[in-house]
């Protein structure tokens, strides 16, 4: 049985979103892939563009951290309506990890994390154009502390498609799912410490 929820964690340019469009091909049932993309195209196309330049956005009510908890929340909400889901982000920050597990508590959920040397990142993100240079050298040493993944796989010489074959034969083995929770107690333990 496939989880319910598939985390695509890494840094920007790892190959996240790439995975996730040849994943829902592949994938015996239907799976909705709701990157935090999803939630930032809906910005208005100055402050994504801002963004995108790594400009600071100065629009009233404006908050990284509000569309990121919406974010949460909106999966959640999909989850419970019984929508099969595929998340994609970089979550940096451990609160906001702590946030996205508790929101997405009581879930079947498999937690990948997408892994990518950095100087490949890097020269993605330039190729890319539609990023803030240096976003994956600021996320690097963030992006994967503090997390137990079920699979890790590694874009830095493989391909979105070959790292979704590998990932698909994996989860048809029914592997157990113990990352989330893992991920749960660490960062709990940390966030009390700090």
């Amino acid at each position: 049985m496939f989880p319910q929820i598939i985390i695509l964690n890494g840094t920007g340019s790892a190959g996240k979103t790439s995975i996730a469009k040849e994943l829902i091909e592949r994938l015996p049932r239907q799976y909705l892939n709701f990157s935090i993309d999803s939630v930032l195209y809906a910005l208005p196309p100055s402050d994504l563009k801002a963004m995108i330049e790594g400009k600071p956005i100065f629009r009233e009510g404006y908050s990284y951290p509000t569309l990121v908890e919406g974010y949460h929340q909106a999966a959640k909400g999909l989850a419970k309506a019984g929508c099969y889901l595929i998340l994609d982000n970089a979550w940096t920050i451990d609160e906001e990890k702590r946030n996205l597990l508790t929101a997405l508590e009581g879930f079947n959920i498999c937690m990948v994390g997408v892994k990518c040397h950095l100087l490949v990142a890097a020269k993605r993100e330039k190729e890319r154009g539609d990023r803030a240079i240096g976003l994956a050298e600021s996320e690097y040493n963030q992006v994967h502390q503090h997390l137990n993944y079920d699979i890790e796989l590694d874009t830095t010489n493989q391909s979105a498609e070959a790292a979704t074959v590998e990932l698909v034969k994996w989860l048809e083995t029914n592997p157990t799912l113990l990352g989330a929770q893992r991920s749960q107690k660490k960062l709990k333990a940390c966030i009390n410490v700090a």
